[in-house]
C-alpha cells in the first residue's frame, strides 16, 4: 500500500465535507492514521489478518468478509484502484468460496468501490447522472473475471434468501423463514451496487423486502416535528443530475399539492401533503417480530400490525430506512409494484428517519448500548441514502465526526466495540468519517435545516 498515503491530502480537499466544527486538519490526520494502521494489516498473500489478541471476535468466522471490508475501506478513503495491494487483494478475495450473507455483500460492495469512476470522469459525464456515468465506466474498465465475480454475488444473495422471500440471515437452512435485519441491510446495499453496475435484480425480490420491513415496524411511536427527507419526499431519480431533480420534484409536489385540494374539496379531509404531517418515532429490531393478523394488502400509511415483541434499537432501525429506500429506488420502476406500497413504504422512511432523531446519540447504539461502531456506519448510510444532512435537530454526521475523532486511540484504531475487532471497528468509522455511501438522491449544498424531535 505504497501509495496511500501520498495523496490522501488532495484527495480529501476535493471530497470531505466542510465543517465549522469538526477541522480538516484533524480529520485528515485521523484518516492518515486509521489507513495507516489498517493498510499494515495485509498480508503478502492480498489479505488481512485479524489484529494481535483479536482472534475469538465475531470476524474469525468471516475471513472474506473482513478482508473485502478492508479492501473496501481503503479504496473509499483513496487508496488508487490500482494499487498493488489492492490487486492482490482481490486476487486472494476471488479464489476463496461464497460463505456468508455479510461477506458476499462485502465483496460485491468492493468490486463497486474499485472501478467507481473517478472525478474527472464524474465530471465529464455529468449530465448523464452517476449511476448510467458508474455502469458506463464499469463496462469500460471491469475484466470479465469482475462481472462474472460480481454476477456470482448476487446469484449467491438471491439464492439464499428466507424460504419466505422477505430478506437474508447467514444464509438460512433450507426451508428455514429465519431472517435478520442486518443481513438483509447489506445484501440490499450490494444487490443496489450491483443494480447500478448492470446487473438485473427482479423487482419481487424488492417487494419481498419492502412488505416485511413495513410490516415490521414499531406500530406506533411519540410524534416528532417534519423534517426534510428527500428520498420519501418524492421519487428518487436514482441520482439524476442536481438541476434536473429540482424540476421533477417541484413538478411532483404540484402533483401532490392539487391532489390533496381536490380530496379537501371532496370532504376527504386530505388537505395536507406528506410534508406536513407529523411525524411517529417508529423503528425496526434485529430479529423478525411475530405478527398477528397480517393484512393481505398492506397499503396506507399504517398497515396492521402485532405488539412488539423486540425492542428497536439504532442499528436497526438505520437498517430499516437503508433497505426500504434501496428498494424504492428499484421499484419505482415498475408502477405496478410500486403503486401500492408508495405512502406505507414512505411514510416508514420518515418515521424511521424520526426514530433515529428522537434516538440520536454518537457515543452508544441506542436501544442496544453495544456495537457503536457498526451502528455509526449504519446511520451514515441511512441518512446518505435517505438524502438528509440531519435527523431531526442532530447532524448526524457533524455529532458522529465529533465523537469519533475525540476517542480515536493514538495508534489510529478505535476502541471499546462489543463483539468486533479493532479491524472492524477502525473499518466502520473511517467509512463513516469519509462519508463513503454512494447517495441514491443528490444532496443540495449544506444548509440549516429546521426540525426537532418533540420528547
Amino acid at each position: 500500500m505504497t501509495r496511500l498515503l501520498a495523496p490522501l491530502a488532495l484527495i480529501l480537499a476535493a471530497a470531505l465535507p466542510a465543517s465549522a466544527d469538526v477541522q480538516r486538519a484533524e480529520l485528515e490526520a485521523a484518516l492518515g492514521k486509521g489507513l495507516k494502521w489498517l493498510a499494515d494489516l495485509q498480508q503478502a498473500d492480498g489479505s488481512f489478518k485479524l489484529p494481535p489478541g483479536q482472534a475469538d471476535t465475531l470476524e474469525k468466522g468471516f475471513p472474506m468478509g473482513y478482508t473485502a471490508l478492508a479492501t473496501l475501506t481503503l479504496l473509499k478513503c483513496g487508496t488508487p484502484p490500482d494499487d498493488p495491494g489492492i490487486g492482490r487483494a482481490f486476487a486472494h478475495l476471488y479464489q476463496l468460496p461464497l460463505r456468508r450473507v455479510y461477506s458476499v455483500s462485502m465483496l460485491a460492495l468492493a468490486i463497486e468501490a474499485r472501478f467507481a469512476p473517478p472525478a474527472e470522469v464524474k465530471q465529464k459525464e455529468h449530465k448523464r447522472g452517476y449511476a448510467s456515468t458508474a455502469r458506463r465506466y464499469f463496462g469500460k474498465k471491469a475484466r470479465k473475471a469482475d462481472l462474472a465475480k460480481l454476477q456470482e454475488c448476487v446469484n449467491y444473495l438471491l439464492n439464499n434468501r428466507a424460504e419466505a422471500k422477505t430478506g437474508w440471515r447467514y444464509p438460512s437452512p433450507k426451508g428455514s423463514e429465519d431472517h435478520d435485519n442486518s443481513c438483509t441491510q447489506y445484501a440490499m446495499l450490494a444487490l443496489k451496487a450491483a443494480s447500478r453496475l448492470g446487473i438485473k435484480v427482479k423487482p419481487e425480490v424488492f417487494e419481498g423486502v419492502v412488505d416485511f420491513f413495513v410490516a415490521q415496524q414499531d406500530p406506533q411511536g411519540p410524534q416528532v416535528s417534519p423534517f426534510p427527507i428527500p428520498a420519501a419526499d418524492g421519487p428518487i431519480y436514482d441520482m439524476v443530475p442536481l438541476k434536473k431533480r429540482d424540476k421533477l420534484l417541484e413538478k411532483h409536489k404540484e402533483q401532490e399539492r392539487k391532489e390533496a385540494a381536490t380530496r379537501e374539496r371532496k370532504g376527504g379531509g386530505g388537505g395536507e401533503t406528506a410534508e406536513s404531517r407529523l411525524f411517529a418515532a417508529r423503528g425496526w429490531s434485529y430479529l423478525k417480530r411475530e405478527l398477528s393478523d397480517r393484512p393481505a394488502s398492506r397499503v396506507g400509511a399504517a398497515p396492521q400490525r402485532s405488539e412488539t415483541t423486540l425492542k428497536s434499537t439504532g442499528s436497526m432501525t438505520s437498517s430499516g430506512v437503508i433497505a426500504l429506500c434501496i428498494a424504492k429506488s428499484e421499484l419505482e420502476r415498475y408502477p405496478r409494484s410500486w403503486r401500492p406500497r408508495q405512502e406505507a413504504t414512505e411514510t416508514a422512511i420518515r418515521d424511521g428517519c424520526a426514530w433515529l432523531a428522537e434516538h440520536f446519540q454518537p457515543e452508544s447504539n441506542p436501544g442496544s448500548g453495544g456495537w457503536k461502531y457498526y451502528y455509526l456506519y449504519s446511520v451514515m448510510r441511512a441518512g446518505t441514502l435517505a438524502g438528509t444532512y440531519r435527523f431531526g435537530s442532530h447532524d448526524w454526521w457533524e455529532e458522529g465526526a465529533a465523537h469519533l475523532l475525540e476517542v480515536q486511540e493514538d495508534q489510529g484504531t478505535w476502541p471499546d466495540a462489543k463483539g468486533l475487532s479493532r479491524l472492524s471497528r477502525t473499518c466502520f468509522a473511517l467509512l463513516f468519517l469519509r462519508r463513503a455511501t454512494v447517495p441514491l438522491v443528490p444532496f443540495p449544498p449544506k444548509r440549516v435545516i429546521t426540525g426537532s424531535a418533540k420528547k
